[in-house]
């Protein structure tokens, strides 16, 4: 693809643009899941399967969903239980439990003697020994039951721990096609609210294991049609984002100052450093004062803050300055302590992001990061004070 001016890209973009019309119509629908942002929220699509698992709730389905589900889990499997008798079965004396000893989901079926344990996984990954210790939980709990164990995931993904290969796999994808068959088969017999539900359920369902195909084509051709204008509008609004986060985070309390700011970065001072820290740097002159130890937050695969020391006029003071902070439990890296060094980070932390737009998720990441460096600012004013006592 040419390159081309970004102004007229983003022009062809918005300006009659049928397709981006039809795109926008689709998601303006209401959806529950998406309204309170929890569509990729572990926890809250758990909730959503134990009320269907079990056959007292409120969904007017009885034992329908829970015996169509483990039916459809048992297919092509040799577990000791098959899909035809699981068919068969009367579901009269069920419990369904939640974050029992922080297992997802467990259904005991005393009548038959049966426990489905559920490992339900959107994104993350799993723990190390994870499954092994839950079955393990499960096995001496119910010692005379039978256990299908089940490890769900978005695409059907193997457990990567060899001691739990005795794990049935599922899919989301999988768990979508068999709510749509009851969608299908018993709307009618559905309180109208349980039915709206499911449909947004199974709408979410359907985008996160991409079965929405006339959603993704719909995508894949105003992205192929407009791909230099979507791309600089992912670009620019994830940094746009990140740095009203971050910059609201670190001037909540008014206890920092900001020293510079880029769209991925925002560099700052805490203010007792400020009154102990010499204008003595040769090294970041783009900094509102030419200060020698600073910290700033970053965009990158993670949201990052770094304190950082650079170039001195005086390199003996910045060697005194690095051999304290170690002292004082900081790691710095052999070149710190070389007198020509002219950048040495002694502190970072990192939370995950998955969605750089998403205010609510950087908001909890960039506060989660800052609030790990908020605890070390006393630790490193205490070595700054004794550094630089006699030198500012």
């Amino acid at each position: 693809m040419t390159s081309t001016d970004p102004k007229a890209a983003l022009d062809r973009f918005l300006a009659d643009n049928p397709e981006l019309e039809r795109l926008s119509a689709r998601l303006a629908t209401f959806n529950i899941f998406r309204a309170l942002k929890i569509e990729r929220v572990e926890i809250r699509h758990s909730n959503a399967l134990g009320w269907l698992l079990d056959p007292e709730q409120s969904h007017g389905l009885g034992e329908v969903f829970l015996r169509r589900i483990m039916s459809n889990m048992l297919l092509g499997t040799d577990v000791g239980v098959s899909a035809a008798q699981v068919e068969l079965m009367t579901f009269a004396d069920v419990e369904v439990r939640r974050e029992w000893r922080n297992i997802d989901l467990l259904v005991i079926d005393r009548g038959n003697k049966l426990v489905l344990l559920i490992e339900n996984k959107i994104g993350s990954g799993e723990s190390k020994d994870q499954l092994v210790r839950y079955r393990e939980i499960v096995s001496q709990e119910f010692p005379a039951f039978r256990l299908l164990p089940v490890f769900l995931t978005l695409d059907g993904q193997v457990s990567q721990d060899e001691n739990a290969q005795d794990y049935i796999v599922y899919s989301h994808a999988q768990l979508c096609g068999v709510l749509e068959g009851i969608l299908e088969q018993r709307r009618s017999q559905m309180p109208e609210a349980v039915a709206t539900f499911l449909d947004q359920y199974h709408d979410t369902l359907r985008r996160l294991t991409m079965q929405d195909t006339e959603l993704a084509e719909l995508c894949r051709s105003i992205y192929r049609r407009h791909r230099e204008a979507i791309d600089l509008i992912a670009e620019y609004g994830m940094a746009s984002a990140f740095n009203e986060v971050a910059t609201e985070i670190i001037e909540d309390k008014g206890d920092c100052e900001i020293l510079y700011s880029s769209p991925k970065e925002v560099w700052f001072l805490p203010k007792w450093w400020a009154k102990v820290v010499p204008e003595n740097g040769t090294v970041w002159r783009y900094l509102k004062r030419p200060v020698s130890v600073c910290c700033w937050v970053l965009q990158g695969s993670q949201a990052r803050v770094y304190f950082e020391v650079c170039a001195m006029d005086d390199s003996d003071l910045r060697l005194a300055c690095v051999e304290a902070l170690r002292d004082a439990g900081f790691k710095l890296t052999k070149r710190a302590f070389s007198k020509d060094a002219q950048y040495s980070r002694f502190f970072n932390s990192s939370a995950k992001v998955k969605d750089w737009t998403d205010r609510e998720e950087l908001t909890d990441a960039i506060g989660k990061a800052f609030g790990k460096a908020r605890e070390q600012f006393p630790k490193v004013e205490a070595v700054l004070k004794k550094v630089f006592k006699d030198k500012k």
